[in-house]
C-alpha cells in the first residue's frame, strides 16, 4: 500500500501550519512550501519535530510568484513523497497588508503585489 501524500503551500504558520499538522496526524507524508524561511524551518523542525525526525515531513522555501521555482520545488516535493502527490493544498498568499519596503495597500503602486 502506498503512502498518502500531501503538498501544502503557505504552510509555515497559521492555517497552513495547522493543515500540515492535521495531514501528518492522519498518516500523510507531507511537504510544506512557504516564502518565510525562518518560520518554515521552525514549523518543520520544532512544531512538527516528531514527524520531521521520522522523515514524514520536509519543506522548501518557494516564491509562489515564480512559475519556474514552483515547478522546481514541486519536483523536489514529489521525490520526497515517493514520486506522487495525492493532495495539493494551495494555502499560500500575502498575509499582511504591509510590505518590507514600508509600502501599504493604500499606495496604488502596490496593486501588482496584491494581484500576486
Amino acid at each position: 500500500m502506498q503512502n498518502k501524500t500531501a503538498l501544502i503551500s503557505g504552510g509555515a504558520r497559521g492555517i497552513g501550519r495547522c493543515i500540515a499538522r492535521r495531514f501528518l496526524e492522519r498518516g500523510y507524508r507531507t511537504y510544506i512550501l512557504d516564502i518565510d524561511e525562518e518560520e518554515l524551518k521552525h514549523t518543520a523542525t520544532v512544531h512538527l519535530k516528531q514527524y520531521y525526525d521520522k522523515k514524514q515531513v520536509n519543506y522548501a522555501v518557494c516564491n509562489l510568484r515564480s512559475v519556474d521555482e514552483i515547478r522546481d520545488k514541486v519536483k523536489v516535493a514529489a521525490e520526497f513523497l515517493g514520486g506522487r502527490i495525492e493532495v495539493l493544498v494551495n494555502n499560500g498568499g500575502i498575509a499582511t497588508p504591509n510590505w518590507a519596503d514600508g509600502q501599504t495597500m493604500a499606495n496604488l503602486d502596490t496593486m501588482g503585489q496584491w494581484k500576486a
